[in-house]
């Protein structure tokens, strides 16, 4: 299957390294390098991938996170920044970044990123993952949440399902970075703890519930 990029990036040298090392592994690579020109191309919905610089000339790329994703794009969102802040970085996963790389990277660390997501954001066609009154349809970009839908990112799909399947067990950090992100390592922030405190949010009011286990990581549980 050949894959839709959308690489958002401003510097002409950057952007141009990119597309060319990008469509040489296979990928099929749009480019724009404004915001406004990302948000009209997104507005489309058949990318598969976003690579999103934050310091565009025009719309922050900090903005642009929070509007498509407060517009329903579920597709991967690796963000790219010189913006190298523990701040900054937790804020673009809390606005529903995926992924991020600070610059300077290397193009074998993005490739190895870009895989993980699209890997974790494909589906295999098998039956609902339920625990409680949560079900997760492979079929579908979300889940449901006492009947109701919830939209979820390919990184938040990735956690749920790992946290079902595992339901009971208290999974620690650098399991759950190795399962559910595809990390062999520990990208020095609290990575894990953004993204579970986003997932529980999205599950308030169900009968199962994401529990903090104190030193040891988290769990899924069901009932009171």
């Amino acid at each position: 299957m050949t894959h839709k990029i959308l690489l958002v990036e401003d510097v002409a040298p950057l952007a141009e390294s990119l597309l060319r090392g990008l469509t040489e592994e296979g990928f099929v690579v749009d480019h724009a390098k404004d915001g406004e020109t990302a948000l009209a191309r997104l507005a489309l919905r058949d990318m598969d991938l976003v690579i999103l610089d934050l310091g565009l000339p025009d719309i922050d790329g900090v903005d642009v996170l929070a509007r498509v994703r407060a517009a329903g794009m579920i597709a991967p969102i690796l963000v790219l920044t010189a913006r190298d802040a523990l701040a900054s970085r937790v804020g673009a996963l809390e606005l529903g970044a995926d992924d991020y790389l600070v610059k300077p990277f290397a193009f074998v660390e993005l490739l190895a990123r870009i895989r993980s997501l699209l890997r974790r954001a494909s589906w295999p066609r098998w039956a609902p993952l339920v625990c409680g009154d949560i079900a997760i349809d492979r079929d579908a970009n979300g889940c449901t949440v006492a009947n109701r839908t919830v939209a979820l990112s390919p990184r938040e799909r990735a956690l749920l399902e790992l946290f079902m399947r595992r339901r009971g067990e208290t999974l620690g950090r650098a399991e759950i970075l190795r399962e559910a992100f595809g990390y062999d390592f520990d990208p020095g922030t609290n990575i894990v703890d953004v993204h579970v405190g986003h997932l529980r949010k999205k599950l308030d009011g169900a009968t199962a519930r994401l529990e903090a286990v104190r030193g040891a990581g988290y769990r899924l549980v069901e009932g009171a």
